[in-house]
């Protein structure tokens, strides 16, 4: 299965759709519990530091991994029931200005982001394989399907912890 972000760490092939579920939590997991241990201790004013005042503190850019598990935690449980959902697009910046991530201790985030993060792996992996299919609406985005959206949350994790760790 394709998607906007690769799956470079953790994940086999995606060609059997009814483990896509399966691996992808086993994914989300292994990513989590790896990043955190690597960087549970990481210095509060390095965490702090922008690279410029435009760019994204490894705060901000954990807050905003936060802000993806909660909007994507309402696509994976609504998706399942309601067969077919529409949903308000993410507003990136306003989400991560409003919330004062970089005004949080570095700890008290990444608490949030594993447990949030574990709790999601929990619903994707009792998630049955035929609700992949179930057509998603994101704001003024095309359709796509849940199955999208759940690799391309693993994906998209993946790309922020990678710039967290360029830091």
């Amino acid at each position: 299965m394709k998607t906007k972000y690769p799956i470079n760490n953790f994940v086999e092939n995606l060609d059997d759709q009814s483990a896509i579920p399966g691996k992808i939590a086993n994914g989300i997991r292994k990513t989590v519990e790896d990043f955190t241990g690597r960087f549970d201790n990481l210095d509060e004013a390095k965490a702090s530091q922008k690279s410029r005042p435009d760019k994204w503190s490894c705060k901000e850019i954990l807050g905003h991994l936060i802000d993806s598990a909660s909007n994507n935690h309402q696509r994976f449980v609504r998706a399942q029931y309601l067969k077919a959902v529409n949903l308000p697009n993410y507003e990136q910046m306003d989400w991560v200005n409003l919330q004062k991530y970089d005004q949080r201790t570095w700890k008290e985030l990444l608490l949030f982001w594993k447990s949030y993060n574990l709790h999601l792996a929990h619903i994707v992996d009792h998630m049955p394989a035929e609700c992949l299919h179930v057509s998603c609406i994101i704001g003024p985005n095309e359709p796509t399907t849940l199955g999208f959206i759940v690799v391309d949350y693993l994906g998209h994790m993946q790309h922020h912890l990678r710039q967290i760790e360029q830091i």
